[in-house]
């Protein structure tokens, strides 16, 4: 009775007027980079057209960014080398400072200071700005907190208890680079006996973690099984295979905004611990964080 009652209790994100234009500068920029000045001016009536049709007060901000970039997949294509630059440049310079992230986890005193560390890390590498990326990521808000420089993200509800009691863990990538720290946090999440599948993004999707990243930091000899997604996680309208291992899970952990979005407006009433910089203000609203401030909050 009390998992019902917490299930019904539980809010839904929806989108503010603000989302709208949101998703149309994300989108446009992104896709766009490479675009010749007719190609972006097709570009945006796209998009508009997508918005001005299915944009409402029900609509899921996830469902709807995947419904955009579905449509403009030679866009995504011919951009696709300038963020394969990116990327690799991030990742590699996660891999340098992975060592270090490593020796700053196990200087924990207890098991849940460690965990704890963990999930910090992972929060703090959610650094995609919404603009598009010029260059690799640095990650200084990661390298700051080994070096205690920075303070650590905020942690909302039992994130520790919520992560104990799972079993089945499916968990949620965002951008290259940062999935590196997602390995750390995994291996935790795999000392507890739990399973762990992972969701990447099927490529290419803008500066978004794909197999390749996940097999850059060897996560296939870490996780369970890595499954790949056409855009954002979206409970009911993914894979048969997918959508059976997401019901089976007691647990999600989703990494960053458009996974944040398109989550939250499902109430599914899983336990799911939410990993991200908050960069707007619905999303404000709803996490009682301040923008700018990198969280990581537990909901049951």
């Amino acid at each position: 009775m009390d998992s019902l009652v917490k299930r019904r209790r539980r809010t839904i994100l929806r989108p503010d007027l603000e989302c709208a234009p949101c998703i149309l500068k994300w989108v446009y920029e992104r896709a766009g980079i490479l675009a010749t000045k007719q190609g972006r001016f097709q570009l945006i009536r796209r998009i508009s057209k997508i918005l001005e049709k299915e944009f409402d007060s029900e609509t899921n901000v996830g469902a709807l960014s995947n419904r955009i970039t579905d449509s403009i997949k030679e866009y995504l294509s011919h951009s696709a080398d300038y963020y394969g630059a990116i990327k690799l440049r991030s990742n590699q310079r996660v891999r340098k400072l992975l060592p270090s992230a490593k020796k700053y986890i196990e200087q924990g005193r207890t098991p849940q200071e460690r965990f704890k560390r963990a999930c910090r890390l992972a929060s703090a590498s959610n650094v995609a700005p919404m603009t598009v990326p010029g260059e690799a990521f640095r990650f200084q808000e990661a390298a700051s907190i080994l070096t205690g420089k920075n303070p650590s993200p905020r942690l909302i509800g039992d994130v520790y208890g919520t992560a104990q009691r799972a079993t089945r863990i499916l968990y949620l990538t965002d951008n290259a680079g940062e999935i590196g720290f997602d390995s750390l946090l995994i291996a935790r999440l795999r000392e507890t006996g739990a399973t762990v599948n992972l969701v990447v993004k099927e490529d290419p999707f803008f500066e978004d973690a794909t197999m390749k990243d996940a097999l850059f930091f060897s996560m296939d000899n870490l996780v369970d099984d890595i499954f790949t997604v056409d855009g954002f996680f979206i409970p009911d309208r993914s894979t048969s295979e997918l959508s059976n291992i997401f019901e089976k899970s007691d647990l999600v952990i989703a990494k960053g905004t458009g996974n944040y979005e398109a989550l939250e407006d499902q109430g599914h009433g899983k336990a799911t611990l939410y990993m991200l910089k908050v960069k707007c203000h619905p999303i404000a609203s709803k996490t009682g964080a301040k923008i700018g401030n990198f969280i990581v909050k537990s909901e049951t």
